[in-house]
């Protein structure tokens, strides 16, 4: 017994565990600060269009709300519909933004993100870490790939658990009428 805790406190003594604040450690690199600027100046592209098409949008609506009265039934629909349609292209444009805005920030981010993947490896490998937890996520953005991964042994418990296909119901006997 004594022996048996001795060897698990000697392999939980080889394992070395260290944070990371990625969220400090992205803010110092220079490239995060370029790609911050370059989608604030994308957004900022954006943005003038949608200042656009919010100001033709106000102005429609204004027509219409100022002068609705007096129109004829017919132009009063045409303008009801022009102003429903360009707040239809407007919803359209604002969702659109929103996904190439975020493809784009995946685009700049990845050579950012391979680069912090690298330097964090680099150092815990030179400080001999087994782990690195980041604090700012809450994830493990280094362990060992392999050494001491439990998932192909979990996998096998998985497949030897699955419960058998159930029987299908056998056919009973007739049963017989009463009193015979």
């Amino acid at each position: 017994m004594l022996l048996c805790a001795l060897f698990t406190t000697a392999a939980i003594a080889q394992q070395k565990i260290g944070h990371i604040n990625s969220a400090e450690v992205l803010q110092a690199m220079p490239e995060f600060k370029q790609m911050q600027e370059a989608l604030e100046r994308k957004k900022a592209e954006y943005t003038k269009v949608l200042e656009t098409m919010y100001k033709e949008y106000e102005l429609k609506s204004k027509e219409v709300q100022d002068n609705g009265k007096n129109m004829m039934e017919a132009i009063l629909e045409a303008k009801i519909q022009e102003i429903q349609d360009l707040q239809r292209r407007i919803q359209a444009f604002e969702d659109k933004v929103q996904g190439e805005l975020e493809k784009y920030q995946m685009e700049l981010m990845k050579p950012i993100n391979d680069k912090y993947i690298k330097l964090l490896e680099e150092a815990a490998k030179e400080g001999g870490y087994t782990y690195i937890i980041d604090i700012a996520s809450g994830s493990v953005p280094y362990f060992p790939k392999e050494e001491f991964s439990v998932t192909e042994s979990v996998k096998k418990k998985v497949a030897t658990s699955v419960p058998a296909a159930p029987k299908p119901a056998t056919p009973s006997a007739p049963a017989k009428p009463a009193g015979k």
